[in-house]
């Protein structure tokens, strides 16, 4: 079972915009420390999408081999087209990440017919357990309840990890699939739903915050899942308090930043996204600083 809280990683880069293996090695290292309960690889906060198939690979040899499996390792496979997806995916099977997740193709306006053949041959070729990606305000393509539920009886897809923000849609979704397939893993993609996603059944979240603050996002799990559930609220209320600051700020550019803040340089993001320049991250260091968490 996938449960409890997974940083979707950042990718650290040099200021040639080439990955920083060094950097990116203790960085998991200093996520494991803090005891996350796995690995997100290569999602939108590791902008996995600006990297090529051979960085990807990378990525996913440097995490096997630093984390030497005391946490799950979930990699990003997902491709456009479901012939690079499975090469891909294969890659990653090769090099023993301990599961993969795949977005919905993405661009180009896909049918329900589409899809499903999709994730059909994906989970056809591969032996990885998968997990689908959704995020439709990225991908411009939706997966319907009784889609998921089609996609839930294939061999190998084991979950959802779901940033569509659309908190009924996750609650029909989990009361459907479920029924069917109890195991099936359901985590939240949003910060700002956390709480909501655990009362609704969710096995736990994918955190982008929990890149620069762990502690606090697990803290959040641990004192659900005793039962505290007021003190969860209250740390739910403080972390939407914290995205709503890193929001303000260029794509992307604040997770970055606060872990700078905490003296943990990631380097620059690749363009065309942009990091902050100095006057804004003054501004972030004052924000934080009035939060406490810095």
């Amino acid at each position: 079972m996938i449960e409890g809280i997974f940083p979707p990683v950042v990718t650290p880069f040099k200021e040639d915009e080439s990955i920083d293996e060094e950097r990116f090695a203790s960085f998991l290292e200093f996520l494991v420390k803090r005891k996350v309960s796995g690995l997100f690889l290569l999602g939108t906060n590791g902008e996995g999408l600006s990297l090529e198939n051979e960085e990807k690979i990378r990525i996913m040899e440097i995490a096997v081999e630093t984390v030497k499996g005391k946490v799950p390792v979930i990699a990003g496979t997902g491709a456009i087209t479901t012939r690079e997806t499975i090469k891909l995916s294969k890659e990653a099977e090769r090099i023993g990440v301990d599961a993969i997740h795949v977005i919905v193709p993405y661009y180009y306006p896909l049918s329900r017919e589409g899809i499903l053949r999709h994730y059909a041959k994906v989970s056809q070729e591969v032996d990885l357990p998968i997990l689908i990606y959704y995020i439709p305000s990225r991908t411009g393509n939706k997966i319907d309840v009784k889609m998921l539920c089609e996609l839930a009886k294939l061999r190998n897809i084991i979950g959802i990890k779901d940033s569509s923000k659309d908190v009924t849609w996750f609650y029909n979704a989990i009361m459907a699939v479920k029924k069917e397939n109890p195991d099936f893993v359901f985590l939240g993609g949003s910060d700002a739903l956390i709480y909501t996603h655990l009362m609704l059944g969710g096995n736990g979240a994918v955190s982008a915050i929990a890149n620069a603050f762990p502690e606090i996002v697990i803290e959040l799990y641990r004192e659900f899942r005793a039962g505290n559930l007021a003190k969860a609220k209250e740390i739910q209320d403080r972390i939407l308090i914290i995205r709503q600051i890193l929001k303000k700020y260029p794509y992307l550019s604040g997770i970055k930043a606060a872990l700078k803040l905490r003296g943990i340089d990631m380097g620059v993001l690749r363009s065309p996204l942009v990091f902050l320049n100095e006057d804004q991250l003054q501004c972030l260091r004052e924000e934080l600083k009035a939060v406490g968490v810095i």
